[in-house]
């Protein structure tokens, strides 16, 4: 679970954490993360960091290709953005 976390990192490293997680999942195991739906970039309020979205169409595209599924994408009411990622059996 990478909730709040991934999109503080730059685009390469999320990836990057993205092909680790693939990695460990076991078969029909799965990873819950948040970032924004849009392509985007901001300044994180707690951190003051540059934060990123790769933007759903980005996010499940490279989930696919490491044979994770897009199980679900959902919002709160905060507009936050919530992904389930499934490892194929």
């Amino acid at each position: 679970m990478s909730i709040g976390l991934i999109f503080l990192l730059d685009a390469e490293d999320q990836r990057t954490l993205l092909d680790n997680v693939a990695r460990k999942l076991e078969p029909g195991g799965r990873f819950l993360f948040s970032a924004p739906a849009e392509v985007c970039e901001w300044s994180d309020t707690l951190t003051g960091r540059t934060s990123l979205s790769l933007g759903a169409d980005t996010y499940e595209a490279h989930l696919a290709r490491l044979d994770l599924r897009l199980a679900r994408c959902l919002s709160d009411e905060g507009g936050n953005n919530y992904y389930e990622a499934v490892k194929r059996a």
